[in-house]
């Protein structure tokens, strides 16, 4: 079984009777104190009894998963998230287990996290590279998703498009998504334009984004884009598909070359 910090740190506001059992090796001990947890030390053999419940803790709430699950232990929890986790939340108050799995990443981490829950992007297109995008960074904590397309979800988009159903065909595919991201995760922010990017709203709808993101389908919209991406100084971050083949590339970056600068010429 899980328990989250914020879940944990209601136990202890309700004076609720359970036993926190530690299993790091000394070192982590010492680098990251539990703080606010009277903490019993034990391994996966010594693991102490009692009549109330049990809060197994380890660095990243891996190690403590699998015990659980390994000695089927009845009324134990394992910390979501472990030690990093609940530090961060003593911390700042912010309960960041739900992406325990991506914070235990060295390239993440928890400054990276946070950096991903204070970011925001901008999105061109909900169609089969768009649906995708928008569930992978909305499930990965982007603070705030900022999404642009006129068209409607049709019969045949269904099938490569996971965010539509066949309840949805005839509606239009942001209203559809905003609802489907805000089941994601309810804290981000997804902020929506129901129509095309053209050259009257482009500039308005990327705002304040960090990145802006090319999920579209025609060479005139990503040529706006790109010339977007130049006036505003934000990165682009291009991607296409033709069958089995796929390209990605990350453009503008410190005035790194854009896609006219790639394909000066559209293709015949």
């Amino acid at each position: 079984m899980i328990i989250t910090p914020q879940e944990l740190k209601l136990w202890i506001d309700e004076g609720k009777p359970f036993i926190v059992v530690d299993f790091r090796p000394k070192v982590q001990r010492r680098e990251s104190p539990l703080s606010g947890l009277n903490a019993v030390i034990a391994d996966a053999d010594t693991i102490p009894m009692c009549d109330g419940e049990i809060v197994l803790v380890c660095q990243f709430g891996i190690v403590t998963e699998e015990i659980i699950v390994n000695k089927d232990l009845d009324d134990t929890f394992s910390l979501l998230g472990g030690a990093q986790a609940w530090e961060a939340f003593q911390n700042e108050k912010q309960d960041m287990s739900r992406w325990s799995r991506q914070t235990v990443l060295s390239e993440i981490g928890l400054e990276g996290q946070k950096r991903l829950l204070n970011a925001t992007v901008a999105l061109v297109g909900m169609g089969g590279l768009g649906c995708p995008i928008a569930q992978s960074l909305i499930t990965a904590g982007i603070g705030k998703l900022k999404i642009i397309d006129g068209d409607k979800v049709e019969l045949s988009n269904l099938h490569r498009q996971p965010l539509f159903n066949i309840e949805d065909v005839g509606r239009l595919k942001v209203h559809v998504a905003k609802a489907k991201l805000r089941q994601l995760n309810e804290a981000a922010v997804v902020e929506l334009t129901e129509e095309y990017l053209n050259d009257n709203n482009g500039l308005n709808f990327v705002g304040d984004a960090d990145i802006i993101i090319d999920a579209t389908d025609n060479i005139q919209t990503r040529q706006l884009i790109d010339q977007i991406s130049k006036e505003s100084g934000i990165p682009m971050v291009y991607g296409g598909l033709y069958r089995y083949e796929g390209q990605v590339a990350v453009l503008n970056v410190n005035g790194s070359p854009g896609y006219s600068d790639l394909f000066p010429e559209p293709p015949s």
